[in-house]
């Protein structure tokens, strides 16, 4: 099976970048019939102008489970991440399981993006994990990760793993208001 995480963020690999690697890891290490890809935006054009290869979309559609990682950016997700997510057709996320990491530069942003990212997915029909992870930036600033922010985010990446695994091959209804409203403005 297949997890596929998403780098929410313009700016070089950070905190944020390094948070999401220590969740993907630990899904590597404890879960060994598992792939792990990330996606991420290209960059190249400079932190404003960031993009995504038109491969992220075709390897979300394909992934088994999602985690999505964003920094919190005036107080909700990048716009980077949004390109992402506007990219995406509703099959790519519906039914499937999608988990939220965010980190913050302080700690009263708890909500903020994964109250945007909750509204988002549910308009896809993802099955959105219960729980989010969220941390503030210090976290991520020493050598050493303190073990109950490892441990954080090992429960966020099997979280991810474990409803996959266990909802394979399930839809959910009723369809998505988009998908509903859709059709019938279309029928």
């Amino acid at each position: 099976m297949k997890l596929v995480t998403i780098y929410g963020s313009p700016t070089p690999p950070g905190k944020l970048a390094r948070a999401l690697g220590l969740l993907e890891a630990g899904v590597r290490d404890r879960r060994p019939g598992w792939e792990v890809e990330r996606v991420a935006p290209d960059t190249s054009l400079g932190p404003v102008a960031a993009a995504w290869r038109q491969d992220a979309v075709t390897k979300v559609g394909e992934a088994d489970a999602v985690v999505i990682a964003s920094p919190v950016f005036r107080g909700s997700i990048t716009g980077t991440l949004k390109l992402l997510i506007d990219m995406l057709p509703v099959e790519a996320l519906r039914s499937k399981p999608v988990a939220i990491l965010t980190v913050a530069a302080a700690p009263h942003h708890y909500l903020s993006a994964e109250r945007h990212l909750r509204d988002v997915l549910s308009w896809f029909g993802a099955l959105t994990a219960p729980n989010s992870a969220f941390f503030v930036d210090r976290a991520f600033a020493a050598d050493e990760v303190a073990a109950d922010v490892l441990d954080e985010l090992h429960e966020l990446g099997e979280a991810a793993v474990v409803l996959a695994e266990r909802l394979a091959g399930l839809s959910f209804g009723p369809a998505p208001l988009t998908v509903r409203y859709g059709a019938k403005a279309s029928g």
